[in-house]
């Protein structure tokens, strides 16, 4: 069987509420994803993600940030909470963080580069890696300049990382995937990739390789193409990987293989 981990997913949505524990107990074995990395991205998250974590010691583990639609939720006391959370074995890194130019009407572009320059401060101190969400509105791109000035200003990556983030759900074009291969980041693929007329993500991955990327589904959101209009979840990563691998002309196996290894090596997982 092959082996696959889930980079990205939010078990602890209500979506999961009537059947989290048989998901997680044998759904997810059963399809072969070995390591389901929750994503805390509001305060009312994190403690959450990392119970999840304690509940399944050997499959789940944990990343804690502010997304940027939830910016205005974050306090001063809120900040400091975060900052004595992150350091936790747990956490794996700072996430999801970055700009999203498509909820300014709930979260204002000013306080999002704010709360954005506050998260990468915490992960400069605790030197652990990125998860970027980063959305552009229409063929506006301002939020991936934004984002990656920001980054060069106020980033110190970890000096012994194997990688130091990840472009988390990426879609967009080769130009922007370059800019954050360049910083030594890997592409976040989930169900996106599949969709018919998303053809300029399927070649900046191509342009990009395989040894650049690892799987995600962003679950309960962006079921892969044949599952629209469903639920996603974890049991789903074969399926993107089957689209992944169709396309770039590669074995299944080795796609597996390529993208397990660098989410452990990214997320420090056993």
């Amino acid at each position: 069987m092959n082996l696959f981990i889930d980079s990205h997913a939010h078990i602890n949505d209500p979506a999961f509420d009537t059947d989290r524990q048989t998901l997680l107990s044998q759904t997810l074995p059963q399809a072969g994803v070995i390591h389901s990395v929750e994503i805390g991205c509001a305060p009312d998250e994190w403690q959450p993600a990392l119970a999840l974590c304690g509940a399944y010691p050997q499959l789940v583990r944990a990343v804690l940030g502010v997304h940027p639609e939830y910016a205005p939720q974050l306090t001063p006391d809120g900040l400091r909470q975060l900052a004595a959370l992150l350091p936790d074995k747990r956490n794996k890194a700072v996430g999801e963080i970055g700009l999203d130019y498509t909820c300014q009407d709930i979260s204002p572009k000013d306080l999002q580069q704010n709360t954005f320059i506050q998260m990468l401060e915490l992960a400069n101190q605790v030197q652990k890696p990125l998860v970027l969400h980063v959305r552009r509105e229409g063929e506006d791109y301002s939020a991936y300049e934004d984002t990656f000035r920001l980054l060069k200003h106020n980033w110190k990556p970890a000096a012994n990382a194997a990688f130091p983030g990840v472009l988390h759900c990426f879609c967009a074009r080769y130009e922007e995937a370059k800019r954050a291969l360049d910083m030594g980041m890997l592409l976040g693929i989930n169900g996106c990739f599949s969709y018919k007329k998303n053809e300029y993500i399927r070649e900046a991955v191509k342009k990009a390789g395989a040894d650049k990327i690892i799987l995600e589904t962003d679950c309960p959101y962006l079921s892969p193409q044949g599952k629209r209009g469903q639920r996603n979840d974890p049991s789903n990563i074969p399926l993107i990987a089957s689209f992944v691998a169709d396309y770039l002309n590669i074995p299944l196996a080795q796609l597996a293989e390529i993208t397990t290894r660098n989410a452990k090596a990214l997320y420090d997982l056993p």
